[in-house]
């Protein structure tokens, strides 16, 4: 789509941060048609992530209204959030079209949790952030497929980030990022998550509105920021660091889900180790120092180069015990065991060693304070003889319902503990009987057909006897 055919909107934040949002589109179900599942022909690969051959509908012809018996319509639009470099950074930016009468809610447009989500005064936001060499383009495709418009179709309003000098970031002339890691912690991701506070959907209501939504809040602004961070790979890493050394008020994460999130690799598998020494070694280095880059497009690594700062923090992360900030020294253990993350539900695999084991998977929520924590460990794809990876969680269309259902059900599990729990608390403040609240609770889990579909196994995940194409097991980490 060209700037011509889209509504830019400007925005300057209470920090004098500077957005642009254009590129409005409308996945038309009767042109584009968001299924529940996909056929094996209806995946999308590696690839197509560098985005070279994504396509767009024009504003016009995806504005068409829908009947009811159609599935979801899905608004995406772009934003670009400015650096003190220069640099761009894009976000996409996906939610389902508003319930316009209750005739259409009551009809199933949304159908299911999507509906009672979009309909609800307290929608949830998702922020998503992709790992190393990649953009954000792992979790969607233009054509409606990908772990965002899954949320989406569920009713959940997603931003999705591209870091800088990759996906639609601009600003980079083709050449990497000159952002440092310590850069992305402490400035990129912070202003990405309060561009997607501003321009979320909640943002565009009436005060009134707004009130409504916040009044069990103790800000406006903390009240309509994602509450659920989801990350791919080092980008777990990095916005486990982020968290670190946010302020209380910044910290608006109520839950995350990391898909073969780890730091340090320190795995006992003789091909991860020798790709680790090999990644580590002092010839790489000097190689990634005379390109000025490390060239993942070129070794068919990913999508993105990195820059030389990254590659230097990446090799001290993935091999030292200690996880420290390389421009100031920032302690992110101590800080994480002080301030812990929300509850977190981690994605693992057996086949893959290298990038998304599970020893190193729960090392990783060692470091992550204690916290509430579970991990999925996937092993076969499901009606394939093939085996997840870290790529294929996100890319294999078999993971729609082998995967991100898991993900949508967990979060469901979740909101129903967090309701349970402020009845719990109101019935204690209003000093009523705890056995009316736990009624009423009863009641609302009954009213919303919330189907919570764990069980619940003491054995680890690798050894249970689970009949499913992945293993379960709860993980309470420190």
């Amino acid at each position: 789509m060209s700037q011509n055919e889209s509504s830019p909107s400007q925005t300057v934040d209470d920090h004098q941060q500077y957005s642009l949002m254009l590129d409005t589109v409308l996945l038309d179900p009767v042109l584009d048609p968001v299924l529940d599942t996909f056929s094996e022909d209806d995946g999308f690969t590696a690839s197509e992530i560098n985005g070279e051959e994504v396509f767009e509908h024009s504003g016009d012809k995806g504005s068409a209204d829908v009947s009811v018996e159609d599935n979801l319509i899905i608004k995406a639009e772009s934003i670009w959030v400015s650096m003190p470099n220069g640099e761009q950074l894009h976000m996409r930016h996906l939610k389902a079209m508003p319930v316009e009468s209750s005739v259409a809610a009551d009809a199933g447009l949304f159908g299911g949790e999507a509906k009672n989500l979009i309909a609800s005064e307290s929608p949830k936001r998702v922020f998503m952030l992709h790992g190393e060499v990649e953009c954000g383009r792992i979790f969607y495709h233009e054509s409606g497929k990908g772990l965002a418009y899954h949320f989406a179709q569920q009713g959940y309003e997603v931003f999705v980030a591209d870091l800088g000098g990759r996906g639609r970031s601009l600003g980079c002339d083709n050449e990497p990022s000159s952002l440092t890691v310590h850069d992305i912690v402490t400035d990129a991701i912070p202003r990405l998550l309060r561009a997607a506070t501003q321009h979320c959907s909640l943002s565009e209501e009436s005060s009134d509105s707004i009130h409504a939504y916040s009044r069990h809040s103790h800000s406006t602004s903390s009240s309509i920021a994602p509450t659920i961070w989801v990350a791919h790979g080092f980008g777990g890493v990095l916005l486990s660091a982020a968290w670190a050394r946010m302020s209380d008020a910044e910290r608006t994460a109520t839950q995350m889900i990391f898909f073969s999130a780890r730091r340090k690799l320190q795995t006992k598998n003789r091909i991860a180790n020798t790709m680790v020494k090999a990644f580590c070694h002092p010839l790489t280095a000097k190689l990634v120092n005379w390109h000025n880059a490390f060239p993942a497009e070129q070794l068919r690594l990913g999508s993105a180069n990195e820059n030389t700062d990254w590659f230097s923090v990446y090799t001290d992360w993935i091999s030292n015990d200690s996880w420290c900030d390389a421009e100031d020294g920032f302690d992110y253990q101590a800080a994480l065991k002080a301030n812990p993350i929300p509850p977190t539900l981690h994605f693992a695999t057996t086949a893959d060693k290298i990038y998304s084991g599970s020893a190193d998977v729960r090392a990783f929520i060692d470091e992550l304070g204690c916290h509430d924590a579970r991990i999925i460990v996937a092993n076969a794809i499901a009606n394939s003889k093939r085996k997840y990876d870290h790529l294929s969680l996100l890319l294999d269309p078999a993971a729609v319902n082998d995967i991100f259902k898991d993900a949508t059900d967990w979060l469901l599990e979740q909101f129903v503990a967090s309701s349970i729990k402020t009845l719990m608390t109101e019935a204690a403040d209003n000093e009523s009987s705890p056995v009316d609240a736990v009624i009423e609770s009863e009641q609302a889990v009954k009213d919303n057909n919330f189907d919570l579909p764990f069980e619940y196994s003491s054995l680890d995940d690798e050894s249970s006897p689970h009949k499913r194409d992945h293993t379960l097991a709860l993980s309470l980490a420190g």
